[in-house]
């Protein structure tokens, strides 16, 4: 049986229907969260807790929701579905009549899960730049918005020019990230990444490794990625991806990538 949780109660997804004024199908307002899950428990839950109180903080949802509640909730989900490794998608919607002003600034609460695989080493992906849209700077940007559209344009863009992922940038040539994850290099021994302000998604495992290691915040220009010695992706769902083609540029070093990969599954043995 596929339970999900939605506004309090456990319930079949067969027993659970989207209204057709749902605020986030007519105008995108809402946001998610996509938190792995590794030997029944989720992973790095504080830091997605973090970024879910953010993004109740810049929407304007009321933020009264605790980090127990997610937690207790996730781990009865998860329970009845018999998740071991997989991950669980925290959907918050605005629950409002209204059109672009809404009435009030409730929100309706979805959680549903899938089975999946625990973190283990990727196979290297290959990206190109898209320039068709750009990302936008601002807040906006930072969070796991329902309004994605740059992202899926870029992701049909990759698929359709043989590449696994795209680069997304901002107006200026910045760098900002990929259509699913947070992007790094590595030049002469020391490693970069993006600042928020370059409109990144504040990612989850970009948090955890930027706690461990002494990772630079810069704006990165299309030049300077391609000069890289190494060019690495992190997302909750891979953890981190090395690249090794961009456009018709090839890299041949993911060993920063890989000794990251293999800390990141080292911490999760005692789950």
């Amino acid at each position: 049986m596929d339970v999900v949780f939605y506004n309090g109660d456990f319930l079949k997804r067969s027993e659970v229907s989207i209204l057709i004024n749902n605020r986030a199908f007519n105008y995108g307002d809402g946001f998610f969260e996509s938190i792995k899950i590794i030997n029944s428990k989720p992973f790095n839950l504080r830091y997605h807790f973090n970024r879910i109180s953010n993004a109740l903080n810049i929407l304007r949802i009321d933020n009264n929701i605790s980090l127990e509640f997610i937690k207790k909730n996730t781990l009865r989900l998860i329970k009845l579905n018999k998740i071991t490794d997989g991950s669980v998608k925290i959907h918050f919607s605005r629950n409002s009549v209204g059109k672009y002003l809404p009435a009030s600034n409730n929100f309706d609460l979805f959680i549903s899960s899938s089975k999946g695989f625990t973190y283990k080493h990727n196979n290297p992906i290959s990206l190109c730049f898209y320039e068709d849209e750009y990302k936008s700077k601002g807040s906006l940007s930072n969070i796991k918005s329902t309004s994605a559209l740059v992202s899926v344009l870029a992701s049909i863009f990759a698929y359709q020019n043989s590449f696994d992922n795209a680069i997304l940038l901002t107006i200026e040539g910045k760098i900002s990230e990929i259509a699913n994850a947070n992007i790094f290099i590595v030049r002469n021994n020391k490693i970069y990444t993006p600042p928020l302000i370059d409109g990144c998604v504040d990612g989850t495992i970009r948090r955890w490794i930027m706690n461990k290691e002494n990772i630079i915040e810069k704006s990165i220009f299309k030049n300077e990625i391609l000069d890289s010695e190494e060019v690495f992706v992190t997302n909750a769902t891979y953890g981190f991806t090395a690249v090794k083609l961009i456009d018709n540029y090839c890299f041949n070093s993911y060993k920063v990538s890989s000794s990251f990969q293999q800390d990141l599954i080292s911490s999760c043995l005692d789950l």
